[in-house]
């Protein structure tokens, strides 16, 4: 079920046992189209997700040509089922132009989620059009001016520390820094189940004048808004599990996740050219190979299946452009656990007793507000 629910563990064995007696599946649609490779994984991932899980209902959205084509001689089990989508859209496509292309398989998937008839939507395609689709398909959850990308990141102290933004949003307004931090901290407490969790903003010192304005001003808000905020972290204390929430805008955040991804390649190429130097090399490298293996895992980004983007009011996960099936089954589990947890509800509960006069403050009125640019990540 993937690394989401090895950390999630109590939710989603409750979740593993409530579902298989519901009255219904949950319901989740998955772009076909998305992603690198296409129906050649998505496929594969929504065959893996349906013999892993009770209780699952798969809608494929994709050509059907394309998908028949993929499946061969094989049968659809009875619990994922295709939506014809005739266009797709494309990695390198501007976001915006997928709001003009209502049959393309990201709009079609988020208007299912937007229409009731799904619980949840994964994409591994296009980021910003995935975004822009559900800004305007789905809705944002009111106080939340701006949705964010959340994900896992790995921890010497085995609890990872979840991190947004990581590509949503390129500008944001310290408003936006708090919205994001309240909105990681009840997931935090409600889908991991953490006790009272500790937030912390990323900056290049870890005192509170440290910092660019965003940063001193998201920091004066942060530390008033009741949440268990520890202040600034550096970049570096990020492995060492010291929070569990980490803030900070969608350009650095963004810079952070791929920074995190290219490095998992990075040392295993160094430890098989260490393996190289001499029979000696050969035989330690040989001893610590099945624990290096186990760390490794810990950052591959198929473990986690995707990243939530929170704040809007359905369930929406965004996986890699690059996502084997593995990675695209536990995106699926990842969208039905959030179903489960009703997340979207927990964080428009919370946020509707929130204050709107905070909007008003000088604290950010100072910064000028920039265009929103989405990511294409």
């Amino acid at each position: 079920m993937g690394r989401w629910s090895y950390y999630t563990k109590k939710l989603a064995n409750r979740w593993a046992s409530e579902t298989s007696a519901g009255d219904r599946p949950i319901a989740i649609a998955l772009d076909a189209m998305g992603g690198d490779f296409g129906p050649e994984v998505t496929l594969e991932g929504a065959l893996l997700a349906a013999a892993e899980q009770k209780n699952l209902k798969i809608l494929l959205v994709g050509r059907k040509t394309d998908l028949d084509a993929q499946l061969g001689k094989k049968f659809l089990p009875p619990e994922i089922e295709i939506i014809n989508s005739e266009d797709a859209f494309g990695m390198d496509e501007n976001p915006t132009a997928a709001l003009r292309r209502p049959n393309c398989s990201i709009m079609m998937g988020v208007d299912l989620v937007a229409s009731g008839i799904v619980d949840g939507f994964v994409s591994m395609g296009n980021t910003g059009a995935v975004v822009a689709s559900a800004l305007v398909k789905i809705g944002r959850i009111p106080g939340i001016e701006r949705p964010a990308l959340m994900t896992l990141f790995p921890t010497l102290a085995g609890r990872p520390t979840l991190i947004l933004d990581v590509g949503a949003n390129i500008d944001c307004k310290p408003i936006h820094l708090l919205r994001f931090g309240e909105m990681a901290s009840l997931y935090a407490e409600k889908v991991l189940e953490r006790e009272n969790p500790k937030v912390a903003l990323l900056s290049n010192g870890e005192e509170d004048s440290k910092g660019n304005a965003l940063t001193k001003a998201a920091n004066k808000l942060l530390a008033s808004s009741g949440l268990n905020f520890i202040g600034n972290v550096e970049g570096g204390a990020l492995f060492a599990g010291e929070t569990d929430v980490v803030v900070a805008d969608g350009f650095i955040g963004n810079i952070l996740l791929k920074f995190g991804e290219s490095s998992v390649g990075f040392f295993k190429k160094i430890a098989k050219k260490g393996r190289r130097y001499n029979l000696f090399s050969l035989a330690r490298g040989l001893l610590i190979k099945g624990h290096f293996k186990k760390i490794m895992k810990e950052f591959d980004y198929a473990e986690y299946g995707g990243a939530p983007l929170l704040g809007i009011k359905g369930n929406v996960v965004i996986g890699h452009g690059k996502s084997t099936s593995a990675a695209v089954s536990n995106a699926i589990t990842l969208a039905s656990v959030m179903a489960y947890a009703d997340i979207a509800k927990v964080i428009s509960e919370s946020i509707s007793g929130k204050e709107r006069e905070l909007e008003n403050k000088d604290s950010w009125d100072r910064l000028e507000s920039a265009p929103q640019n989405i990511d294409e990540c």
